[in-house]
């Protein structure tokens, strides 16, 4: 009967037969493992651009299925959002029309419950305490006092003709001072012009006359009159002015 022998002494090569293993080098590159008849030939690649295919569909239809999702998630937040407006702008109309209780006056009592196990006090009115007291307001405002004139103005033409005339102006101090210099102005309604001027130095800004006191006639005083003249020129008539201030003061036109 022979000895049977131990697993320890089975060999290498009788190993490598049982288990089908593919002797190697272990310092040499690995031995090219054996191509397979279904990796090679047009079949094979066409097998692999079916699955390219395959798989590209299912990530547009995942790619579809998200767009969806997101679509309609913001279709939602928009809708919310306007239902949100809507809601808080009722809301604040709401509160806008809705009438305001009018204020209790102060000595009027709060109301109370009345309590099952004991009476209600008695209240109590408060009393206001005014420590100032306001004169009533002026129904109608006091009429503004009456401008006194401080001057009279004669306006006199003593010649015209056809497209001119010829004035004099006479000037009364009514005030109870002296006026030292003056300047008299007045204002033209029918486009008159000063063409020269005597006793006087004559300026015109438009319908506007302006009229300074020369250095020998320059002092005015109360209750006295100064005199000065002017030739002039019209197209559409020659009414005399009847608007007159010296010094800013208003005249009366005598």
């Amino acid at each position: 009967m022979g000895r049977r022998r131990d697993d320890d002494e089975i060999s290498v090569a009788e190993l490598l037969r049982e288990t089908g293993a593919t002797p190697r080098s272990l310092g040499g590159p690995p031995a090219p493992a054996p191509s397979r008849a279904e990796d090679t030939g047009d079949g094979y690649r066409e097998r692999l651009e079916q699955r390219a295919r395959e798989a590209a569909a299912v990530q547009q239809r995942a790619g579809r299925r998200i767009r969806w999702i997101f679509a309609f998630a913001g279709a939602v937040v928009v809708l919310g959002s306007l239902v949100l407006i809507a809601v808080t702008s009722g809301s604040a109309q709401q509160r806008q029309a809705r009438p305001q209780d009018p204020l209790a006056p102060a000595t009027t009592p709060r109301p109370t419950t009345p309590s099952l196990s004991r009476p209600s006090p008695t209240p109590i009115p408060t009393v206001l305490r005014q420590t100032a007291t306001s004169a009533p307001a002026s129904t109608s405002a006091a009429p503004p006092p009456v401008e006194t004139a401080t001057c009279v103005v004669r306006f006199s033409v003593s010649d015209q003709w056809n497209d001119g005339f010829t004035a004099g102006v006479a000037i009364t101090n009514k005030s109870g001072k002296t006026l030292s210099p003056w300047t008299l102005s007045w204002t033209f309604t029918a486009g008159q012009q000063v063409t020269h001027g005597w006793d006087g130095v004559y300026r015109q800004s438009g319908s506007r006359v302006t009229v300074t006191a020369e250095s020998y006639n320059a002092t005015l005083a109360p209750g006295a009159t100064v005199s000065t003249g002017l030739n002039g020129a019209f197209e559409h008539g020659n009414p005399a002015p009847t608007a007159f201030t010296l010094n800013g003061a208003r005249c009366d036109a005598g």
